[in-house]
């Protein structure tokens, strides 16, 4: 099936460098259960970053940006789509204009056997080159999350993910409903 094709735009996040940060008190309330003070670090910073990066597109303050949140806990708000996954010290940020979107970023570990994880979620390509299998994953969980679903649910072939620019050692990938991703490279360096 043809899809028409949408500009998605992808913001590359940093997460070791210190940056503003901008969290709702349930937010901080989260951040505060994070066992690890590295996880608490990166989470605060890429749902910071996220924040601010909305807010160029809202144009309102970062720190008064309301979330409400899908069933499955995805993140949402008025007029605008956006999707965010963090990874080890990176996030990737997708900021869509009407159209639902999901993005994913995994490390590719050697000693994830990430054919038989995609086997058990019932993706039909379980073979293949260890780093091409981290895309298939990586476009899998892409499109679950531009439905808002669980990674479980296998999602309908109108929700179309393409593989995306990522920093060195992980895949990306970012998905669209009823549209081809064409991705646009925002701010922030590989």
């Amino acid at each position: 099936m043809a899809l028409n094709s949408h500009p998605v735009d992808i913001w590359t996040v940093p997460l070791d460098a210190s940056r503003p940060l901008f969290l709702s008190s349930a937010e901080a309330e989260r951040a505060a259960r994070f066992r690890f003070e590295k996880d608490r670090t990166h989470w605060t910073r890429a749902r910071s970053a996220l924040r601010e990066i909305l807010s160029s597109y809202l144009s309102i303050a970062p720190e008064n940006i309301e979330f409400s949140y899908g069933q499955n806990g995805k993140p949402a708000t008025e007029r605008i789509e956006f999707n965010l996954s963090h990874a080890r010290n990176w996030a990737l940020i997708a900021v869509s204009h009407g159209v639902p979107t999901g993005i994913d970023l995994e490390l590719i570990r050697e000693d994830v056997e990430i054919g038989n994880l995609l086997a058990r979620i019932g993706e039909p390509e379980t073979e293949g080159e260890h780093r091409e299998l981290f895309h298939t994953w990586t476009r899998r969980e892409a499109r679950t999350k531009a439905l808002g679903a669980q990674l479980m649910q296998v999602p309908p072939p109108e929700v179309c993910a393409v593989d995306i620019k990522a920093p060195e050692g992980f895949a990306a990938s970012v998905a669209l409903v009823w549209r081809t991703p064409v991705p646009r490279y925002c701010g922030g360096s590989l």
